[in-house]
C-alpha cells in the first residue's frame, strides 16, 4: 500500500454474521476541518455497510487512531460481498460475467471459505450486476449480500 495512506476504523456489530467489532479500511487524507478529517477510501469493505471504494468520509481521532464519523460524499461505487467454498470452474465462469461488465474484487478468507468484496463502479450497469449476483446465488455458486448500493442517477434500485 501507498505510504501516504492511513487506516480508519469502522465500528461493527459483533453479533452480525462475521462476529467482528471493527474493520479498518485504507484511506487517503484530503484535509481537515476542526476536529474532523476528510479521507477518500482506497479499498472496498469486507464487513462494514454504507460505504464503498473512493467514498469520501470523515474521521475523528479516537484512542490513538482514526475512527469513522460519517460519509461526506459517495463516489457512485457499490459494494457487494460474495462468500463461497472455492474458486473452481463454476465460480470462475460466474465471476467472469461480473468482471466482463467492469466489477473488481478484493479477496480474503473467512472461516475456511473465500470472501470477496466486490466493487461495482458507477459506469457498470448495476441492474445487470445485481442480476448476475442473484443468478450466481440461485445456482449455489456463492452467497451474496449488499454492503452499499450507490443509487444511479437514472435507474431504479434493483429489486
Amino acid at each position: 500500500m501507498n505510504s501516504d495512506l492511513v487506516k480508519i476504523r469502522f465500528n461493527l456489530n459483533p453479533t452480525d454474521w462475521h462476529g467482528y467489532a471493527s474493520e479498518t479500511l485504507w484511506a487517503k487524507a484530503l484535509g481537515s476541518v476542526a476536529e474532523t478529517y476528510a479521507f477518500e477510501l482506497e479499498n472496498s469493505p469486507f464487513y462494514c455497510k454504507g460505504v464503498s471504494y473512493l467514498d469520501v468520509v470523515r474521521a475523528i481521532d479516537r484512542d490513538g487512531g482514526l475512527e469513522f464519523a460519517g460519509v461526506v460524499t459517495h463516489s457512485g461505487h457499490s459494494t457487494y460481498r460474495l462468500l463461497f467454498d472455492r474458486e473452481d470452474d463454476a465460480f470462475r465462469q460466474w465471476w467472469k460475467k461480473l468482471q466482463d461488465i467492469g466489477c473488481t474484487f478484493e479477496g480474503g478468507d473467512f472461516r475456511g471459505k473465500k470472501l470477496y468484496s466486490v466493487d461495482v463502479p458507477p459506469t457498470t450497469d448495476i441492474k445487470l450486476a445485481y442480476s448476475i449476483l442473484e443468478q450466481g446465488e440461485a445456482a449455489k455458486v456463492w452467497m451474496f449480500e449488499e454492503g452499499h448500493y450507490a443509487k444511479p442517477t437514472s435507474a431504479p434500485r434493483p429489486s
